[in-house]
This record gives structure tokens, sequence and C-alpha cells, in this order.
């Protein structure tokens, strides 16, 4: 059965999953000047593990960028070792500290670790860097709602609605205020539009789950 109060923290790692997704890497180490176009490319068909353990060799070898410092938080993060894909994220920000997707990122994993204040400084600095970008917000209501302050939780994913009306992950999110709250015929209204407007996707098809578990065992026919 569904247990709503564990969909928060789910919903705030899916970002994270989405970059991680489709990334591989090339037999042999990268160079420190390859685009990111022409590094996905490259990192495409590997093994986590492998991933990590060539991304390791490019780093020790001196050829690093802050692409490759995002790409080894990822593989880091793939293997579960978030202590590790903290450490590259931070480092791919001092390289450049307006670099949005290795913000959210370490945010993320700082909220993965429960450490609430630091993911919320580190969401702050992202949405500095983008703050007509919908997700920041409602990412950032997750870890709020994560420390049971539901109204600011609220506050941020209506802030995200406001940018974009369709924000997936704001919707996914407010379905689970819905649903933790008992009021399961609303999160089942969110959760739908979530499904409908991104069928294929991970939140989508995690949005659709949650649907048919609610109609199936806690909505009354």
């Amino acid at each position: 059965m569904i247990n709503p109060t564990r969909l928060a923290r789910a919903a705030a790692l899916t970002v994270a999953v989405a970059l991680l997704a489709a990334v591989g890497l090339h037999p042999t180490p990268l160079r420190a000047d390859t685009d990111t176009e022409a590094l996905l490319q490259e990192l495409e068909g590997k093994s986590p593990e492998e991933r990590l353990r060539l991304l390791k060799i490019t780093v020790d070898e001196g050829r690093s960028s802050k692409e490759i410092y995002f790409h080894l938080g990822n593989a880091y993060f793939a293997v579960n070792d978030v202590q590790g894909a903290i450490l590259a994220f931070g480092k791919a920000l001092e390289l450049d500290p307006q670099y949005f997707k290795a913000a959210v990122n370490l945010a993320l994993m700082y909220d993965e670790q429960e450490s609430y204040p630091r993911a919320l400084e580190v969401f702050e600095l992202a949405a500095s860097i983008e703050p007509e970008n919908p997700d920041v917000w409602s990412h950032m209501g997750n870890t709020y709602y994560a420390q049971g302050n539901y109204a600011k939780a609220m506050e941020l994913y209506r802030k995200a609605l406001a940018l974009d009306a369709d924000a997936t992950h704001a919707l996914y999110s407010v379905g689970v205020a819905f649903a933790d709250a008992g009021i399961f015929r609303e999160a089942v209204r969110y959760w739908t539009r979530v499904s409908a407007l991104e069928p294929e996707s991970e939140l989508g098809r995690s949005a659709a789950e949650n649907v048919e578990l609610l109609n199936r065992y806690l909505i009354p026919r």
C-alpha cells in the first residue's frame, strides 16, 4: 500500500535521477575540453561502476572541468555514494559558482542526507541563478515538507505553479501533500495530471502507479 509520507523525499530526488538517465562512459578518460554534448555521447552505455572508475581516472590525471565533476557526482550517486557526490558537485560549483545543475544536485544530496539547512542554502543559490525555474522552488518546498513545515512547502509549490501551471514536480508534490493529509481524491487529481503531462518519465510513471494504488486500496467506490 502507498506510504504518502515517503513520497515527498522520493519526489525530491527525481531531478537527480533524471540527470543520471542514459549516461555511460567511453573506454578512455575524457579530455577536460570536451563539450557537454560530446561528453554525453562519450559517456553512453557503461555501467555505473565503470563510469565512476574512468571519471576518477580522468580527474586524477588532472584533466577535469566543471562538467566532468558534475558527471562524477552523478556517477557517485548512481552507486549510492552520497558523500562522494557531494564532494564532486561541490567541486563543480567551486569551478563555476553559477553552475545551476551542480547546485541543484548538491542541494538534493544534502536533502538525501537530511542535512536540511545545507540543502536549503544551496537551493537558495540555485534559485538565485535561475529564479524562473519552477523545479527549484518545488524541490525547496520538498525540503521544507520533510521538516514538517507544510505551510512553507505549499507556499513554494504555489510559487512554482505560478511560474508554470504544468510544472510536474510541483504538481506531484502537491499530490503528496493531499495524500499525506488523507485527501485522496485531490491527490489522484494532481497525480493524474502529472501522468498525463509526462506519461513516459519516471515521475509520470510514479504518479500513475500512485493513482492506481489509491484507487485500488484507499478511495471508496
